[in-house]
């Protein structure tokens, strides 16, 4: 039982993320009850300025998730394009390509030299621009400037290792990542809540995200080159450069890396905008109603993400309808996690917020708001999952757009009509178009009546669902 647990990559996913929610459920409070309200929003926008840094990525790491699952499949090459993939062979009794993916891992090498230096360039320019109007507030201490510093060498290690965590996820290792994960959140768990007592700096937070980060780093790459090496596969030539390989990568992941960058703006936009606001008690009170529906969103969005690499698999295959089985079942529970957690949080989020804080989540309006368009952008985003796995990407410039408007309307919006005017912009922008077009392509690929697929989905969903726990049960 328990080795059935601690390999399946779903509830191994579960787990990691657990320990994060963990990290709200006891860290969370601290936090606000620690610091004042300058500090919290200091440490909510280092995080936040830290996936700036990480969008540096540019998209390769998807790409290598996908190219890495398409070699493990038994493919010669990653289709460049929807045409490519429409005119790919089925590949004929699949064997593993370690050729392919050896060039593939060194190839990475090369493209994170560039982009590691990229990440480190933003947070060294714009990262300084959008962090300093919260360190004055808080009254310029040396502190948070040293925090701020550390978060440099944190966000480049971590994008390092993006390329290897992508190969492990792409080599079907999601319960491995996943569990190491857990045991490394737990930690960090535990090591926040003793700083936390003792009153001290986020300084010394970051400086444990960074061992932490670095512990994960080597971790991760010994996993992946043991992998190699059990199938007695040598890395000889760690620089070699395959550039049909590369070409293959940067024809999804310029377009991947533009829909990212659009997407965080569409994100976190918002919150770039507040933090440049002088009232600290809203920033705060916004701030902390945004990361709480982030881990909402995010926990949710692992029941299908932790199943991408066979999402990538079965769409190599073109076995689409074991691809419409799968989604559908995955969907439904991440949908359902979505709609009760946020609901709890509209009906308990004050009350709890109480027992530990004077901050307050935002009004209820904004709060229905700010859940629907969560949920909203959460099931166009697990159809442009599937959709991206032919490794056709559409979706970057209505992205790109969307999110230059959110940021540049709300920035201008802010001072007539405050939070009200950045909220209702944000979901009117994605309902105008992201909401429905990745569906309506996705549905399209899996020959998926959207008639069908509104009674379908719930019925496929409930009944997927009801036979994993019976299965795991009888086990």
């Amino acid at each position: 039982m328990i080795r059935r647990i601690l390999n399946n990559s779903t509830l191994m996913s579960w787990a990691s993320y657990l320990t994060q929610f963990g990290s709200g459920l006891f860290v969370f409070p601290l936090l606000l009850k620690v610091y004042t309200d300058e500090v919290k929003s200091f440490w909510f926008l280092t995080e936040t300025i830290s996936g700036l840094a990480l969008m540096a990525d540019m998209g390769f790491g998807s790409a290598l998730t996908r190219a890495a699952s398409y070699f493990k499949a038994g493919a010669n090459y990653v289709p460049r394009n929807k045409k490519e993939y429409d005119n790919a062979a089925v590949p004929e009794n699949p064997k593993i390509n370690f050729t392919k993916l050896k060039d593939l891992l060194t190839t990475s090498f090369t493209i994170y030299y560039f982009l590691t230096a990229l990440c480190i360039l933003l947070l060294c320019t714009l990262g300084t621009v959008l962090i300093k109007n919260v360190i004055y507030l808080a009254g310029n201490p040396i502190d948070l400037w040293i925090g701020f510093i550390l978060l440099i060498p944190y966000c480049a290690i971590s994008i390092n290792g993006v390329k290897w965590r992508s190969f492990l996820r792409g080599l079907d290792f999601i319960a491995v990542e996943a569990r190491f994960s857990t045991v490394i959140g737990a930690i960090k768990v535990v090591i926040f809540i003793i700083l936390l007592s003792f009153s001290l700096s986020p300084a010394y937070l970051i400086a444990c995200l960074l061992l932490l980060e670095i512990i994960r780093f080597y971790y991760v790459k010994w996993f992946v080159l043991n992998w190699f090496a059990k199938f007695n596969v040598k890395i000889e030539n760690r620089r070699y450069f395959d550039k049909p390989i590369f070409n293959s990568l940067w024809s999804a992941s310029w377009r991947l890396g533009g829909i990212f960058w659009g997407n965080y703006f569409v994100e976190q936009g918002n919150s770039l905008i507040i933090s440049q606001i002088k009232n600290s008690s809203l920033m705060a009170s916004f701030l902390i109603t945004t990361k709480i529906l982030t881990y909402i969103k995010q926990f949710s969005q692992i029941t299908l993400y932790s199943k991408i690499p066979t999402v990538y698999e079965l769409s190599a295959q073109k076995k689409m309808k074991e691809l419409k089985t799968l989604a559908s079942g995955y969907m439904f529970i991440g949908l359902f996690i979505m709609v009760s957690a946020t609901s709890a949080l509209a009906l308990f989020g004050n009350w709890a917020l109480g027992l530990f804080s004077d901050n307050r989540l935002v009004p209820m309006f904004l709060l229905i708001i700010m859940g629907l368009a969560n949920f909203l952008d959460m099931h166009a985003s697990y159809h442009a999952g599937i959709y991206t796995s032919t490794n056709h990407i559409p979706f970057l410039w209505p992205t790109i757009i969307s999110g230059a408007v959110i940021f540049i309307m709300g920035y201008f919006l802010l001072p007539g009509y405050g939070i009200v005017g950045l909220v209702m912009l944000r979901f009117l922008v994605q309902l105008a178009f992201n909401n429905w077009y990745a569906v309506f392509l996705s549905l399209r690929l899996l020959k998926w009546p959207i008639r069908n697929y509104i009674y379908e989905l719930p019925l496929f969903g409930a009944r997927f669902t009801y036979e994993k726990i019976r299965g795991f049960i009888s086990r």
